[in-house]
């Protein structure tokens, strides 16, 4: 019971603020630079572009040995592209929260 009531506390607090973590920023892709947000971490716009091409040409690859990996490197390029699309259409709204 006291390592819940710990956890807890430590939760609490790290919400707050309190614990020298930053609180974890929601995700978004800003079109007017081209530049996705993940948390802490920023992606340029030819970091975004190598990603896509990385997924593309190992889909292919992945392709002839019939297992789902081709299938995760497409749904992972086909889910930048709509991240993509879907904040130029919202004006750069689009915000992807963690679960």
């Amino acid at each position: 019971m006291a390592g819940n009531r710990e956890d807890l506390i430590r939760s609490l607090a790290g919400v707050m603020g309190m614990s020298g973590e930053a609180k974890k920023k929601d995700s978004h892709f800003d079109p007017s630079t081209g530049t996705l947000y993940c948390g802490s971490k920023v992606f340029s716009q030819n970091d975004i572009a190598e990603a896509k091409k990385f997924c593309e040409t190992n889909m292919k690859k992945m392709a002839d040995i019939g297992d789902n990996a081709a299938m995760y490197y497409e749904i992972a390029a086909s889910a930048v592209e709509l991240l993509e699309q879907d904040s130029v259409k919202n004006g750069g709204k689009v915000v992807v929260k963690d679960m």
